[in-house]
């Protein structure tokens, strides 16, 4: 038996948000924003797991037997917070199977928590807890572009112009956007690989677990198409802006 294994972290503080709530806990369309995530993220896994979807199968060179996979999840939260996660898991009548798990220092501390949660499994989703808009398209891309080539992360175009400071003193540069992407998540990888990742010691330039991957020279990370409707809710304009995408 094989298992992909989803490791959705949430346990940063969310100070950006300006509310005495932790973020994934506020809640959208009446439910919090992490339990929808993990909703999400589980039925769209277990979709494909289940079906594949045909224009993604025609892109893989083999698809997984999905008879031999199951998906588990691990959620990361801060410590302090997970009884108070438990009472909603119950106010909401919350069923989906899921391990919490404490966070650690940093986000490269609490994903390697996740890791250790489930140490065998064969390809691992690293997910933000506040990005509650993942749809299967993107998460079937992933998985199998993880598999084949060890590590893979969502992008999309940057719409914005760029500059590039030059310096303390305020100078600026114009960059060209359209060698730029902005990266979301779930960000994939072969399990053993990151793993093996995880086992470096930490260091400040750690982003994400590509940056990981990448800068401790475990693997090439590749790219795959993302959705711009997979919101990241860090502010109270994307809280607004995650209601509108709910209707």
């Amino acid at each position: 038996m094989h298992t992909i294994l989803t490791i959705i972290v949430a346990a940063g503080s969310g100070t950006r948000m300006g509310t005495e709530l932790p973020k994934q806990f506020l809640a959208i369309g009446g439910e919090p924003i992490v339990m929808r995530t993990i909703r999400s993220m589980s039925a769209s896994v277990d979709r494909f797991l289940t079906d594949c979807s045909s224009n993604v199968d025609e892109q893989a060179e083999a698809s997984p037997n999905v008879e031999n996979y199951v998906h588990k999840i691990v959620l990361i939260l801060p410590a302090s917070h997970i009884p108070q996660w438990r009472e909603l898991c119950d106010r909401h009548r919350f069923r989906i199977e899921h391990t919490v798990v404490a966070g650690g220092e940093t986000r490269f501390h609490s994903v390697r928590n996740g890791l250790a949660a489930a140490p065998d499994a064969d390809i691992v989703l690293v997910h933000d807890g506040v990005r509650p808009f993942a749809d299967s398209r993107v998460v079937a891309d992933v998985i199998l572009a993880a598999r084949r080539h060890g590590a893979a992360v969502p992008v999309v175009p940057v719409v914005d112009s760029l500059r590039k400071l030059s310096g303390t003193d305020g100078d600026s540069e114009s960059v060209n956007r359209s060698a730029y992407r902005a990266v979301q998540t779930p960000q994939g990888f072969r399990g053993d690989l990151l793993r093996k990742a995880y086992g470096a010691p930490y260091d400040g330039r750690f982003t994400d677990d590509a940056s990981v991957v990448e800068l401790t020279g475990t693997g090439r990370v590749v790219l795959t198409e993302g959705n711009t409707a997979n919101l990241k809710i860090t502010t109270p304009v994307d809280l607004a802006i995650a209601e509108v995408l709910l209707r």
